[in-house]
């Protein structure tokens, strides 16, 4: 088949970039990479050879600009070894550029990914998806993941970014991560079980690392077969979790829906919107779903883990701020529960364990309401799927993860790139004005994704930034001051104050989470304080790379990474 490709214009912005040499001078590390005029000329080799004749990079703060409306190949990764990597639409008007994964004809295989993290990534107003979706048999070669990384200590930006299909996950950070960041972004179509199982597609897979912090906000999550966030069975925590103004839409939440696993300094849920985000229901007697909700320690009477919606290891000391959320089971989604109620299924489950509505005393009560809503332009409910799923073997999957009898006919309603992005994208995750979802989040705003209410999002993210000013002021009863130098190949000064006396813990972990050493465990007073690592003395010097500086002070955990070089 023939694809359309945009013919690329004339920049008019090289004639005033000659009457403004400071400008041009400030704008030099972009690098505008018109959309290809043949489907051979592939971005990733575009990006990987921009280099001099020695191998160093071209420019090192290069910024990767594409062409709005254009269409891109991708037939390998791109691994930013030592580099950041930048990649935005053009400024101005217009669809997103399109960047789809395709086949490499040469090795006769399709890439596992599209980007493997090893430098700090930024992604903006592009849109990424996983197979070449004009040509169908192509669904063969959806990636276990979009994004993933290879080395620890580096961020994760995207704004204004939609990534479909994957059958794995969205993005997954094997190595400990700094930051990951989404904001103004849509995730749609995780997961396919002709290639995966009911266990994969995830959007943000944390694996059991660390992670100091992830903020999610403004962004939407479509057809999920598995968990938003996945921290389970982690060694350490993610210090601070904002996740706020973001609309969940069909998923079957298979082993849970935010599995949090260890958490640090803060949890803060707030102002998003939940349709048929836990599609699967409460379902006691599905023990294969039940295996990974056991983080919690909660059970139901009969001994069953119970299956909340956010699960999290318990501590004492973690900040939750969770309220302004709301959720709705569509016509669809009760008909489904009515139709299993018999075989187990208790409905919707409950949104939080009993731990974390303790933390959360009486604003526990109004953290999650039950509204009625119906959304603007959504795919159907994946019913078909879950009836499947609960069908017995041959025919089904009979409550397991085998898909042997899985075919494309039980999958969800997955909706091609043009259905959530460009010139004719149908997709609306807004809905009517009345009611309490409207006016109930933070500033009197609509809950969810702010998106879908452009007159009003800017207004209502700011209202809702000062919940994550006013939770990080009263956590902030310590901080870090400053690591130097970082990075390191010997001795490093820690700093850090505390503004009350109390209890410190200062200590040193791999990326993994294990402890390296303790520095600092006792009383101290109010003020300044340091302390000093040397990861390359004692009987067994630490080996080159990143580790973790872990604060516990004031009832709140803080980390920092630092490097240690050879």
């Amino acid at each position: 088949m023939r694809l359309a490709i945009t013919p690329v214009r004339p920049a008019l912005c090289a004639l005033v970039l000659l009457c403004l040499p400071a400008l041009a001078a400030a704008q030099s590390n972009e690098l505008f990479i018109p959309a290809p005029t043949t489907a051979t000329d592939y971005l990733n080799v575009r990006i990987n050879g921009d280099t001099l004749a020695n191998g160093q990079r071209a420019h090192p703060n290069r910024v990767y600009v594409l062409q709005r409306g254009g269409t891109y190949f991708m037939n390998g990764f791109v691994r930013n070894t030592g580099y950041a990597l930048n990649i935005k639409a053009q400024d101005g008007t217009g669809p997103r550029p399109v960047i789809y994964l395709v086949k490499n004809t040469t090795t006769n295989a399709a890439p596992g990914n599209l980007f493997d993290v090893r430098g700090n990534l930024s992604l903006r107003s592009v849109a990424l998806v996983g197979y070449l979706e004009p040509v169908a048999a192509d669904i063969a070669n959806m990636p276990g993941q979009i994004i993933g990384t290879g080395a620890a200590g580096f961020d994760i930006v995207l704004d204004d970014v939609v990534i479909s299909n994957s059958t794995g996950n969205h993005i997954r950070t094997d190595q400990a991560a700094r930051v990951i960041k989404v904001t103004n972004s849509l995730f749609v179509n995780m997961g396919d079980l002709r290639k995966s199982n009911l266990g994969a597609g995830k959007a943000i897979d944390v694996r059991g690392v660390s992670c100091d912090t992830l903020l999610v906000r403004n962004s939407t999550f479509v057809n999920f077969q598995d968990r938003v966030i996945r921290h389970r069975s982690s060694t350490a925590p993610i210090n601070v979790l904002i996740f706020d103004h973001n609309t969940l839409v069909n998923g079957m939440s298979y082993h849970g829906m935010l599995a949090l696993g260890q958490v640090g300094r803060r949890v803060q849920i707030t102002n998003n919107l939940f349709v048929d985000a836990f599609a699967l229901g409460d379902d006691p007697s599905d023990a294969t779903r039940q295996a990974e909700f056991e983080e919690s320690g909660e059970k139901n009477a009969d001994g069953t883990n119970r299956m909340s919606w956010v699960i999290s290891v318990p501590n004492t000391t973690t900040q939750w701020i969770v309220r302004n959320n709301y959720y709705a089971v569509s016509t669809a989604g009760q008909a489904w529960f009515n139709k299993y109620t018999s075989a187990g299924v208790r409905g919707e489950g409950p949104p939080l364990t009993r731990h974390q509505m303790q933390r959360l005393g009486a604003d526990s009560t109004n953290a999650f309401r039950k509204v009625a809503l119906t959304l603007n332009n959504a795919p159907a409910l994946m019913t078909a799927m879950m009836d499947w799923y609960r069908t017995p073997e041959p025919a089904g999957a009979g409550r397991t993860k085998t898909t042997t009898a899985f075919s494309a006919q039980f999958d969800y309603d997955r909706k091609p790139i043009t259905y959530f992005t460009g010139a004719s994208a149908q997709f609306n995750a807004g809905f009517g004005t009345s009611g309490a979802a409207y006016t109930g989040a933070t500033g009197n705003c609509p809950a969810g994704d702010l998106t879908w209410y452009p007159a009003l999002k800017v207004a209502c993210t700011a209202a809702a930034a000062s919940v994550a000013r006013e939770g990080e002021a009263r956590a902030a009863t310590a901080g870090f001051t400053g690591i130097a130098p970082n990075p390191t190949a010997g001795e490093t000064r820690i700093g850090y104050t505390l503004r009350v006396p109390g209890a410190v813990a200062l200590s040193v972990h791999d990326v993994l989470g294990r402890e390296v050493t303790r520095l600092v465990v006792g009383m101290q007073a109010a003020g300044a304080h340091e302390a000093w690592w040397d990861g390359t003395s004692g009987a067994a010097p630490a080996a080159a790379g990143v580790y973790v500086v872990r604060l516990v002070a004031g009832g709140a955990v803080q980390t920092r990474t630092v490097i240690l070089a050879r």
